[in-house]
């Protein structure tokens, strides 16, 4: 299967978002806290398994992914955007996915922990949204709800990207050989660098992204789109470990970007 195109997600914020079933502990507004991972939604059996929320304005959404789920293979998601809440509730949303696998395609990831992942072919004006979860046994939990609309470069990465990973642990060894071991979770990394940014889709695209984000703002990219087991890897959600930058390129009016991005996910 081909390569395909990078991209990126500014997520919208959530706000106002109600549920037929969540724990007190765990409650549905958790889904729009993606800075925090550990702060999920969970329910209470598998019953009344929806989510929705409205935006204050109008959104541009081409893009929608539950992420750190507890899916199993039997598990669905439906998502559909609208105008009203009549709409996302009842058959007569502009747009309906209709119920997907959760996990697409089809594998198994350690730790047991799924994205779900829908792109939508034209991009929605949207002031509603709705989720609905089928087919799952047991309490079903969730760290977070990404929506927006897709960053595409023209133009892939340079070939000198990397995978990685951070460890936020730590380990001395003093000189008795007596091991002090800190505990840390390890982040995923993503660093590569879009060496051929127009000077359009620098001004246009990835400058306004990169000045609302800064290095506080929680941003999602999945490195290769195409529908292989290894896509959930490829996923990243997390923080800018430095500001990109626009370097200027060998040829006028070109640009190449670095991004360094520590996935909390």
């Amino acid at each position: 299967m081909p390569i395909e195109l990078p991209f990126a997600v500014r997520p919208a914020k959530l706000a106002s978002i109600t549920t037929g079933n969540a724990l007190a502990s765990r409650p549905v507004s958790n889904l729009g806290l993606l800075s925090y991972p550990s702060m999920t939604w969970k329910s209470s059996g598998n019953l009344n398994l929806w989510a929705r929320g409205s935006f204050p304005s109008a959104k541009e959404i081409d893009f929608v992914s539950m992420v750190q789920a507890n899916a199993l293979p039997g598990t669905t998601i439906r998502v559909r955007l609208g105008t009203t809440q009549a709409q996302v509730d009842g058959v007569s949303a502009p747009y309906d996915s209709t119920a997907l696998p959760f996990i697409s395609p089809a594998m198994t990831r350690e730790g047991g922990l799924y994205h779900s992942h829908l792109a939508i072919g034209a991009v929605q004006s949207a002031t509603w949204w709705r989720i609905d979860i089928g087919g799952h046994t047991g309490d079903f939990e969730a760290a977070g709800l990404v929506m927006g609309k897709r960053l595409t470069p023209t133009r892939f990465y340079d070939r000198d990207f990397e995978y990685g990973f951070e460890d936020l642990g730590g380990l001395d060894i003093n000189r008795l050989g007596i091991v002090a071991e800190t505990p840390g979770i390890t982040l995923q990394t993503l660093l590569f660098k879009l060496a051929w940014t127009t000077e359009a889709e620098y001004f246009e695209e990835f400058r306004p992204m990169l000045i609302s984000l800064a290095t506080r703002g929680v941003s999602y990219w999945c490195f290769d789109p195409e529908p292989t087991a290894f896509r959930q890897d490829k996923t990243f959600l997390g923080f800018f470990a430095r500001m990109p930058f626009a370097k200027g390129g060998p040829k006028p009016r070109t640009f190449e970007i670095e991004f360094l991005i520590r996935s909390l996910i």
